[in-house]
């Protein structure tokens, strides 16, 4: 890599230029600089409005709000449920065989294990 800079070196001093590895200086330019467009970006672009103290008619008007919202989730979610494609009973028999089996295999294997641990800790305790 230095051979590689040292020969463009050579060939723009060979050209009557000069290369410099330090970073291009600043012209002066009339921009905002770095600093003032990151406090810019900061700054929120909109009016904070100040919330206003409830009254007890709007009280009465959140309360049917949510209820609103909770009928309006059991709806989606009945028509969520209908797109389900449910297992038939073949399946559902199979898939619950299949984890029965599972904690059967697992349970014993932990068994064991809980087994050989507590022998092996009294051996060392006595």
């Amino acid at each position: 890599m230095k051979k590689s800079k040292r020969k463009e070196r050579k060939a723009s001093m060979a050209q009557g230029g000069a290369v410099s590895d330090a970073p291009p200086m600043d012209t002066g330019s009339t921009g905002p600089s770095v600093r003032e467009e990151k406090e810019e970006k900061r700054k929120p672009s909109f009016a904070v409005a100040k919330r206003e103290p409830e009254k007890r008619a709007t009280e009465r008007a959140s309360v049917f709000r949510y209820v609103q919202i909770a009928v309006q989730f059991l709806r989606e979610s009945r028509m969520e449920l209908r797109k389900v494609k449910w297992p038939t009973r073949k399946e559902l028999l199979a898939s619950t065989a299949v984890v029965i089996a599972l904690v059967i295999i697992v349970s014993f294997y932990l068994g064991l294990i809980d087994f050989g641990l507590i022998k092996i800790i009294k051996n060392i305790v006595r």
